[in-house]
This record gives C-alpha cells, sequence and structure tokens, in this order.
C-alpha cells in the first residue's frame, strides 16, 4: 500500500429508525473515503459495540429509545473521548445545538441534509472541524427555540415532540408513519397519549394545540 494512501474514515451509526438507518449505511459505504463498521438502534447498544471497537465518527440520532441520543453522547465523551460524535436529526434548535456543543459533539445536522453535504461534514469532522446550523434570526420562534421546558412541562417524549411538530406541518398519520419509518398503529398510539397528556380530544384538538403553540 502506498504510504500516503489515507485509510477510510471508520463509522458507527446509532438510529432506532431501521430503514433510514440502513438507507444511510448504503449511502456511506458507496463512498471509498468511509467504512461502517457497527450499527445500534439505541443508545444502550452503541456503548456496548464501543466496548468492542472504537470508530472515528459515530453519527448519532436524538430520539431513541432504552437511553436517548443525548445522555449517550454525554456517556460516550466520558467513556470514549478520542470519537468523533455528529448528531443527525429531525428537528434543530439552538438551545439543543449549543448544549450539544457544551457536551462535546462536533456537529449537529438536520436528517433532510443532502447526501453530498453530508459527505463534506463527516469529512471537516474528521479533521476536527465543527459543523453547527446557524438560526436565521428572522426565523418564527416556537416552542422548539425551548423545547427542553416545553417537553418536560408537558411531559412529552422526544419522539411525541417529533411527532406534534409533524401534525402542526397537517401531515396525516400515514405520512408522519412514512416519514418516521415507524408503524401506523405506533403514531395513532403516540396521538392517543399525546392528546391524554395534554388533555385535549383528537386529532383537530392536538393540530390546535400545536397552532396555538406556534409549532408550525
Amino acid at each position: 500500500m502506498n504510504m500516503t494512501e489515507q485509510k477510510p474514515t471508520t463509522l458507527m451509526i446509532a438510529d432506532d429508525h431501521k430503514l433510514f438507518a440502513e438507507g444511510l449505511s448504503a449511502i456511506l459505504s458507496e463512498q471509498p473515503d468511509f467504512n461502517i463498521i457497527g450499527m445500534a438502534s439505541n443508545g444502550k447498544e452503541i456503548l456496548h459495540l464501543l466496548n468492542n471497537q472504537v470508530p472515528d465518527i459515530l453519527i448519532l440520532d436524538l430520539n431513541m429509545p432504552v437511553l436517548d441520543g443525548e445522555i449517550a453522547a454525554e456517556k460516550i465523551r466520558q467513556l470514549f473521548p478520542v470519537v468523533k460524535i455528529m448528531v443527525l436529526s429531525m428537528y434543530y434548535s439552538a438551545q439543543l445545538a449549543n448544549k450539544l456543543e457544551e457536551i462535546g459533539v462536533m456537529a449537529f445536522v438536520q436528517k433532510d441534509t443532502d447526501a453530498e453535504t453530508l459527505f463534506k461534514i463527516i469529512s471537516g469532522v474528521q479533521r476536527g472541524e465543527k459543523h453547527f446550523q446557524k438560526i436565521k434570526p428572522d426565523m418564527q420562534p416556537s416552542v422548539f427555540s425551548n423545547g427542553d421546558y416545553f417537553q418536560k412541562s408537558h411531559n412529552l417524549t422526544a419522539r411525541e415532540m417529533e411527532i406534534l411538530q409533524l401534525i402542526s406541518e397537517d401531515y396525516s398519520s400515514q405520512q408522519i408513519a412514512q416519514k418516521l419509518f415507524i408503524a401506523l398503529n405506533t403514531v395513532d398510539t403516540h396521538r392517543k397519549n399525546m392528546a391524554q397528556k395534554l388533555n385535549v380530544t383528537g386529532k383537530t384538538g392536538l393540530l390546535k394545540f400545536a397552532l396555538e403553540n406556534k409549532l408550525r
């Protein structure tokens, strides 16, 4: 091998959306600069994998069962400080970005980012570069700019917040299921749980609540 030839960047992916994770893995594996060495569906699984093999970069989702991404990121920074972490999430807020940066996360990227941009961000992270999207001053404020407080005050899970955001954008249950790669009955269960927690009635009540709280 040529001594100047650079080894591929090793990657692990932690995301509970199986189809999304597999699709991301397939796209990244096509690039000669990247090598996927492990995948997990929650924070606990990724910690177990890291005990056996450490990648250059961990691509981490925030909304995962058992152990969510934010808590997992804190633990990984403590236990495996050499691992560079980049978060790939459905939604973005300035407050959350600041918190992740304080933890030591290198990048915070939205899931609708195109492949070429993602490749560049991953390569940048490997070189030690940070990437955090800038929030425009003229963006309409919403509860997601103070998501932690809103979520905790209404006893909502991260997944419920995600679904409530999509409800505010007029997504149907079927569309939400397809977008999040989850079962339709799972979406309906989340809707029922949210309606009970927020003391509203059915789909109309959830949409009204979302609009009143400027989720759109």
